[in-house]
């Protein structure tokens, strides 16, 4: 679910890919970085950088792979799965990454070699250049790859190391050195990369966001305390600090809050990382204690108090948010506006709108209490209410996810249109779906029936309805087969007490006068244009979850 669109986002701030534009220069990234960039240039032959799972070793890769890319004198390889089942094919695959095609059927393990090392002295003696394998997933290495690579750094001239190799691995690989001195001993940069600490874990988070945004806007959504709940949390891990911000952001959008703070980032944790919310409360308590005794203590000495803690100071990382058109998901004055939007209007060309729009259930539960609910919920409840009053069901229609959709494509061809209320709506209706982000290919979503805001125009138009089905699996088939060619199409659902639920397959141009929708018409394939039909308007007494006045343009 690119949730990013909802928020004014350039692109996913969060996303657990290794782009490279996201690359955090934090201290010892940079720092590990550069040693290698140095060595590698120097042609000093291997270098191990071990780290922890999320500690950022495959992102490290990408961003040395992209630093070297446009230099003619370096020419790079990488080996993604270093798990090979001999040593036949682990020279085969070094050979045909080098040379560009597989060596020659019948060729020994020795033959394979001498090659090797012939174009290594071709490439770094005759035409100057650095040859660099790099190798991400390092534990992974088989004993007899370690001696393979110990030959290969043995290829070298009086200067230089013909081969230079940069070994990416988890830390259990530090056991597999230490079982073989004489890999070791070669090896030039040992680095070890560590959690961020709390200042960095804040720089990458603020970092993510910049890259994210319009370059003249800042965004806010984390307060300060957040942050260190986070990065608490996280431990400090890079990629559980983008996983755990990615969950707090969808929280966000979905309990229809403008920032993220302490309470929401703790909510969270607990579905993320259920064993650190007990240790953050701990803390928490701890802190708190720690400043009320010491505050007492300086009152005692007539002295002022303590400042509370700079990093649980409730401030945020940049500015306020503002949010496209109508949509009150964040930075909102009065979230709870949200919930009370206007009742969408019914018509074509008419001025009905829907009765009982008004809750008839109370806010109390059984005990008397007030129930709490968040805006989302609210709005959940009112178009349930909307459904029983006027008599259409909550759910539209069920469908299977194709390959190549996402939940925002399929928001857009159901309801025409994508934005918050669509998004949180799908949300509340589909509790299976843990991560909006991933969702299988054939996994079942729920289509919640959502009224459209209504705009209809001016004056007088005309559509082509190509075809009118009862199911949406059905009508899903016709945009899918409907030749690539011809004019775009849409799907305008609705309900009316006759009928149920239909779904009008019609061309998204509609038309000014009924001649020129006439001539498309004829225009259309003959099995097409023979089922079409031309309309001027609709049925009164239909309740639309699409606008059929959104179109792309207006044909005259």
């Amino acid at each position: 679910m690119d949730y990013f669109s909802i928020l004014n986002l350039k692109k996913e701030p969060f996303s657990n890919s290794p782009d490279p534009k996201f690359f955090f220069q934090s201290r010892q990234h940079l720092d590990c970085l550069q040693k290698l960039e140095l060595g590698l240039r120097l042609r000093r032959g291997l270098n191990v950088i071990i780290g922890d799972v999320g500690t950022g070793k495959t992102t490290l890769c990408r961003q040395l792979i992209r630093r070297f890319s446009l230099d003619k004198e370096i020419e790079t390889h990488l080996i993604l799965d270093p798990f090979f089942s001999g040593t036949s094919e682990f020279l085969s695959t070094v050979y045909k990454m080098l040379k560009g095609y597989k060596p020659v059927k019948g060729s020994n393990d020795w033959q394979i070699k001498e090659s090797i090392k012939q174009y290594l002295f071709s490439k770094g003696v005759d035409e100057k250049k650095t040859v660099i394998l790099i190798i991400d997933e390092g534990q992974k290495i088989p004993v007899f790859c370690l001696e393979i690579l110990r030959e290969f750094l043995n290829y070298e001239t009086n200067e230089y190391k013909l081969l230079q190799i940069v070994i990416f691995a988890q830390k259990e690989f530090e056991k597999t050195i230490d079982l073989h001195a004489n890999f070791a001993d070669r090896i030039n940069l040992y680095h070890f990369l560590k959690p961020l600490g709390f200042r960095d874990t804040r720089l990458m988070i603020k970092f993510r966001l910049e890259q994210s945004v319009d370059p003249n806007r800042t965004y806010t959504f984390f307060t300060r305390p957040a942050l260190w709940a986070i990065c608490w949390a996280t431990g400090g891990y890079p990629r559980k600090i983008i996983n755990l911000c990615h969950r707090c952001i969808m929280t966000m959008i979905i309990q229809n809050r403008s920032i993220v703070n302490f309470f929401l980032v703790r909510s969270c944790i607990q579905r993320v990382f259920p064993n650190r919310v007990k240790k953050i409360k701990i803390a928490v308590a701890t802190i708190g204690t720690a400043v009320i005794i010491m505050a007492g203590l300086f009152s005692f000495a007539g002295l002022n108090p303590f400042k509370f803690p700079e990093f649980l100071k409730s401030e945020t990382v940049g500015s306020q948010v503002s949010l496209p058109g109508n949509s009150k998901i964040a930075g909102l004055a009065n979230p709870q506006r949200f919930a009370a939007s206007e009742n969408p209007k019914v018509s074509s060309g008419s001025d009905k709108t829907f009765k009982g729009t008004q809750s008839k259930s109370s806010d109390m539960d059984t005990s008397g209490n007030i129930e709490k609910q968040t805006p989302a919920e609210a709005l959940l409840k009112k178009t349930s209410q909307l459904a029983v009053d006027n008599g259409f069901p909550e759910i539209i229609g069920k469908i299977k996810l194709r390959p190549n959709q996402t939940l925002s494509g399929l928001i857009q061809t159901i309801y025409g249109s994508y934005n918050s209320r669509h998004f949180k709506s799908l949300i509340l209706a589909n509790p299976h779906i843990d991560d909006p982000d991933i969702v299988d290919i054939g996994q079942t979503v729920a289509l919640p029936a959502i009224p459209a805001n209504l705009k209809p125009l001016p004056q007088k138009v005309w559509w082509i309805k190509i075809a009118d089905r009862n199911n949406l699996e059905e009508a899903f088939k016709i945009l899918e087969a409907f030749p690539n060619n011809e004019p775009p199409i849409r799907l305008i659902p609705y309900w009316n007490s006759r009928k149920g639920i239909k779904f009008a397959v019609v061309l998204k141009k509609y038309f000014l006068n009924e001649k020129t929708a006439r001539l498309q018409l004829k225009r259309l394939p003959l099995s097409i244009s023979s089922k079409g039909k031309i309309i001027s308007s609709w049925d009164v007494e239909n309740v639309f979850f699409a606008d059929p006045f959104l179109a792309s343009s207006l044909q005259k």
